[in-house]
């Protein structure tokens, strides 16, 4: 205890702390200056020796839950973790998209579980919770407890004046269900509406009043149809074809032709060209030919593109005794002509755009580097582990066998692991 030789005015809350048992509750740099005497004699002073002690009432009444959880230091550093881990929470999520939004429409939830707990957390401790500010906690509350019969979605009229009445409201669903507008575009549907002097309201509005009305499907609700993939069960069994368009830093457009075998994925030829071209469809189908031609006949599948369907093609496609079928894709079979596509988003966003090229100089030169190691030395892992030459070529590889020493690598790790002298785990 430190000794004053003046007299010493005690503040009355402090003396309020101790009459309410809330002694251990005070920080410890106070306790140490009570003199023992005064603690004893403010312990027993009665609860209606000072004016106005009906406050003292309504203090013992709030202090009650700092009395419980002040009893026990750990209640205290867990409340603290609680809220330190809470914080951390918002912190990651708040760059989620569509967060907020959720958190609003589960608006009643959120009131409802803050008021019913709000005798025992402080309000201003349980938005730190849902990690919205008092102004937002008071508009919710507003719109939860304060229901208006007078409004179709029950907010109060006289907080939210400027909102829709009932029938225009009803004006706005009897036109969105219209099955005489189903597939109309919104604002078109707005448009009559205006135009018949049916609504007062900008298209803003009618935009929002339809969200909340739930309304927030396309109107366009024709469903797409579905292609599923062509399958392959062998190398030179099918080959695709597709032309993709690059634009350099010249502003210059450059048509890609690709002839890809289906099975392995192998880049079999490829044509820089100025437009797309049937010629140069031709040359690639006749130098894979030639060059890998089997016993069984070869299926050549397509779109349906000026440079694939033509007069050039075909005449080619007559010199080789029927050993190449071409197909069109999503017309003379229900599939579509996707793995070449992905694979010309693959040479494009992976390989070619990177490298910045400036004009086709550049272009071909890239090319002349990059579908060699897209065919060689880029591992696929549709193709298990394989590139496509590997598998063009049947040179099948086992992915298996890379992973046969993970047991032995695993025991090692956890045996260093446990060997490493870190200073923070030795502290």
């Amino acid at each position: 205890m430190i000794y004053s030789p003046s007299r010493i005015s005690w503040d009355s809350n402090v003396k309020h702390y101790i009459r309410n048992g809330l002694y251990n509750n005070l920080p410890i740099a106070i306790m140490s200056q009570i003199p023992k005497t005064n603690k004893h004699r403010w312990e027993r002073e009665s609860d209606d020796k000072y004016l106005g002690c009906e406050v003292a009432t309504f203090i013992k009444e709030e202090l009650e839950l700092i009395k419980r959880t002040g009893e026990s230091r750990n209640a205290k550093k867990l409340m603290e973790g609680y809220f330190k881990l809470s914080d951390t929470y918002h912190e990651i999520i708040s760059s989620v998209k569509g967060v907020k939004h959720q958190l609003a429409l589960q608006k009643e939830k959120m009131v409802n579980a803050i008021e019913m707990v709000k005798d025992l957390v402080p309000v201003e401790t349980a938005l730190r919770v849902f990690n919205i500010s008092r102004a937002t906690y008071h508009n919710y509350k507003t719109l939860v407890i304060n229901k208006c019969d007078s409004s179709y979605f029950l907010w109060c009229v006289k907080h939210y004046p400027h909102q829709l009445l009932k029938k225009e409201i009803l004006q706005i669903k009897k036109y969105m269900e219209n099955d005489d507008y189903t597939y109309w575009s919104k604002s078109s549907i707005y448009l009559l509406a205006l135009r018949n002097a049916d609504v007062s309201i900008c298209l803003t509005s009618w935009y929002k009043y339809t969200k909340l009305l739930g309304y927030t499907a396309s109107r366009h609700l024709q469903p797409k149809k579905i292609y599923s993939s062509l399958t392959s069960f062998r190398p030179n069994e099918i080959w695709c074809a597709d032309v993709t368009i690059l634009k350099t830093a010249d502003e210059k457009k450059h048509y890609i032709h690709f002839l890809m075998d289906h099975y392995s994925k192998m880049i079999l030829g490829y044509s820089v060209e100025n437009r797309s071209s049937p010629k140069a469809i031709k040359n690639l189908l006749k130098k894979a030919y030639l060059k890998h031609k089997n016993n069984s006949p070869i299926t050549f599948v397509t779109d349906g593109g000026v440079e694939n369907v033509n007069t050039t093609i075909q005449e080619f496609l007559n010199t080789t005794d029927q050993d190449i079928k071409h197909l069109i894709a999503q017309k003379d079979i229900p599939f579509s002509n996707s793995k070449i596509e992905a694979f010309n988003k693959i040479i494009k966003h992976q390989f070619l755009l990177p490298r910045n090229l400036e004009n086709r100089k550049q272009l071909i030169h890239a090319l002349a580097e990059d579908v060699p190691t897209y065919n060689t030395i880029r591992p696929q892992f549709s193709l298990e582990g394989n590139t496509p030459t590997e598998t063009f070529e049947g040179n099948i590889i086992d992915l298996k066998s890379y992973k046969t020493h993970f047991e032995e690598q695993k025991r090692w790790r956890v045996m260093l692991n446990q060997q490493n002298k870190c200073k923070n785990c030795e502290s």
